[in-house]
Order: C-alpha cells, then structure tokens, then sequence
C-alpha cells in the first residue's frame, strides 16, 4: 500500500469513527425516540459507510471480493436504513409515543392518525 494509501485510509477511519461517535452519544442525549432514531440514522449510516469506505481502500487490488461485498455493504446501509428508521418513527407515532417536553409544534397531528386501532383498520 502505497503512504497516500494509508493516509486516506486513516482520515476515512478516522471521520468514520467520529461520525459512529456523534451517533451513539446523540442515542444517549437526545429527549425522545425521534430524534435519537434521527442520530442513529443519519450519523450511524455514514459513519459505517467511512468505516467499510477505508476496508475497500487498505485491501483494494487484493481481493474483488472485497471490493465488491464492501459496496453492497455500503449500497444496502444506505437502502434499508432510512426505510426502517421512518417505520420505526411512525410505528412510535401511532402508538402515542410521547414526544419530548422541548417540542415545539406536532406538524403530523392532522395528518395521521394516533389511534393504532384507526391506522390498522381495527375499529
């Protein structure tokens, strides 16, 4: 590997880690169930990008396999964790999860329904 190899494979593992950081400590201090599912999803999923981002870069030319796992890795991170962050936040929506003490406004309260009963055709 040649130095400016390493050298980008230290800053992705580096702005990775950070990136994996911000997400668990935003796990811990944030108020409610949504802004927490927004820390882990947002920051969570860049952070393991980097992190696969560096493993492709330091055993790039070694293996294809590899490579090729480490994008599909990247490409599904990517494609199924939004998806189940917004389920999970609407799964806490309906079921009256209670909001922070600090929320503002409940812009979807006239959109959707809190009742799991109304939402799932059980009336």
């Amino acid at each position: 590997m040649t130095p400016w190899q390493e050298i980008f494979v230290a800053i992705t593992l580096v702005i990775g880690t950070l990136l994996t950081l911000v997400a668990g400590i935003g796990l811990v201090r944030f108020p409610d169930v949504f802004c927490r599912m927004h820390a882990a999803g947002k920051a969570g999923t860049l952070g393991m990008s980097f992190v696969i981002l560096a493993v492709i870069i330091a055993l790039f030319g070694t293996s294809e396999s590899v490579t090729i796992a480490g994008l599909l890795a990247i490409f599904f991170q990517f494609l199924t964790t939004p998806a189940a962050t917004h389920v999970l936040a609407h799964a806490c929506y309906v079921t009256d999860y209670p909001l922070a003490a600090s929320t503002a406004m409940d812009e979807l309260e006239e959109y959707i329904p809190s009742q799991p009963d109304a939402v799932f055709g059980q009336e």
